[in-house]
């Protein structure tokens, strides 16, 4: 099974492709201000490599406004115009299971707004996927009672930086640095696919860190030709 997997919610864009346990392409770039454009010039050269996936998996957040909104509506545009299955994501997991070399429980946590954030807890082992010991959950100026831990725990996000938040996590925290990667995400999306879980591109929704500011009018707009003489 070919699939197409990739994530624009954080400070990187990340596109992979995967055939069955191989990885025939894993791009990332740090920081995109062009996510867009760049995300479909990614995805247009890696099919005419490799040829169409069997299936797209995208991480559906939690992340910024606009690289998860750019992300998932590709996704669906895509999964329409090539009649094939879609899967979301946990770009938290995908992350989690982006870190090569390291076996024990790890901390992810996306982007902080203000004193809000989203985290996971997730534990690398002998098996093939991250097992997920508490799934996302938001987190606002606080951890829950259950932290900190004892035992050395490994934290990757914007938190890793943040020496406070760090020992809130575990008495012995281990900081790491690694991007998210779409051949993890890729694989991920396997997994559901293979077991027939399937998403309805209709409803699949994203999950934002903040939802979006909308402004409104503070008067009412009269219609064209019946405002004040």
């Amino acid at each position: 099974m070919r699939v197409l997997g990739f994530d624009a919610s954080g400070q990187t864009l990340s596109v992979g492709y995967i055939e069955g346990d191989a990885v025939l392409a894993d791009l990332y770039w740090q920081r995109p201000k062009t996510a867009g454009s760049h995300l479909v010039a990614w995805i247009e050269m890696i099919v005419k490599e490799f040829g169409r996936p069997d299936g797209i998996s995208v991480g559906i957040g939690p992340g910024s406004f606009t690289g998860v909104r750019i992300a998932l509506s590709a996704a669906k545009a895509l999964a329409y115009a090539w009649n094939v299955p879609v899967v979301g994501i946990s770009s938290l997991q995908a992350w989690a299971y982006s870190i090569k070399g390291y076996q024990g429980k790890v901390f992810v946590s996306s982007e902080k707004r203000g004193p809000a954030f989203y985290a996971g807890l997730y534990f690398l082992g002998h098996n093939p996927f991250p097992e997920v010991i508490i799934p996302d959950w938001a987190v606002n100026q606080c951890l829950p009672d259950l932290f900190p831990l004892s035992e050395p725990v490994a934290i990757v996000g914007p938190v890793a930086a943040d020496r406070s938040y760090s020992y809130q996590v575990s008495s012995h925290p281990i900081s790491l640095q690694c991007p998210i990667l779409g051949s993890r995400v890729a694989f991920l999306g396997q997994s559901r696919l293979q077991l027939g879980q399937v998403d309805d591109p209709m409803t699949l929704a994203p999950l934002y860190i903040r939802p979006p500011a909308i402004s409104t009018p503070r008067g009412r707009i009269e219609p064209e030709g019946k405002g004040r003489q």
